[in-house]
């Protein structure tokens, strides 16, 4: 008699807890690394023992991908912070071109042309910490190069320079010059 006046009870609470036990399953996470951009005002950043330098090829063949390699170099004894850095590295920097003309010896101050990148989205950004000795490359793609022809035998020179793209970092490289070949075809090929 014990036994079936257990079993209902038995069946009673097991549809209960079966009733109440869900699986919910978590909201999908978003990783994001960095500070969503304007969510914060940056610090002035001294440009005090930083240097911004070309430091890949100054000569490229026409009509193939070209990309520059500048290099954020910090030469002081202590930790440098640059809170505002991007966390797209391309983004940090802003190139400025101009044609190097027959007779000229330097750029005209007016006829600079920005390339300015095109700011990934979403933009965030995280802290660059320097050590002393420490530097930074980054890589700058010059799309028009590859559009570009020259004949055989001749090149193309611009003057070209970068600077930092942040408001908290006002820094700007040396003008370099830049020197754009024909690509010479290898024997045997047509």
């Amino acid at each position: 008699m014990k036994r079936t006046s257990l079993l209902p009870a038995l069946l009673a609470t097991v549809l209960f807890c079966a009733a109440g036990c869900r699986r919910t399953e978590p909201p999908p996470m978003k990783l994001a690394m960095g500070v969503p951009d304007g969510a914060k005002k940056y610090s002035p950043v001294s440009a005090k023992n930083l240097t911004l330098k070309l430091t890949g090829k100054k000569d490229l063949p026409a009509g193939e991908k070209a990309e520059l390699i500048y290099s954020l170099i910090y030469t002081g004894n202590s930790k440098k912070t640059i809170s505002e850095w991007y966390s797209n590295e391309n983004d940090n920097i802003t190139l400025f071109i101009q044609p190097y003309l027959t007779g000229m010896k330097e750029p005209s101050p007016d006829n600079w042309i920005e390339l300015a990148p095109v700011l990934k989205q979403p933009i965030f950004h995280h802290p660059l910490i320097l050590m002393p000795g420490n530097r930074v490359m980054v890589v700058k793609q010059l799309p028009f190069i590859e559009k570009l022809r020259v004949s055989p035998g001749k090149m193309r020179r611009y003057f070209i320079k970068a600077k930092i793209n942040l408001a908290s970092l006002d820094l700007c490289s040396d003008v370099d010059i830049l020197q754009v070949f024909h690509k010479e075809k290898p024997m045997g090929e047509f």
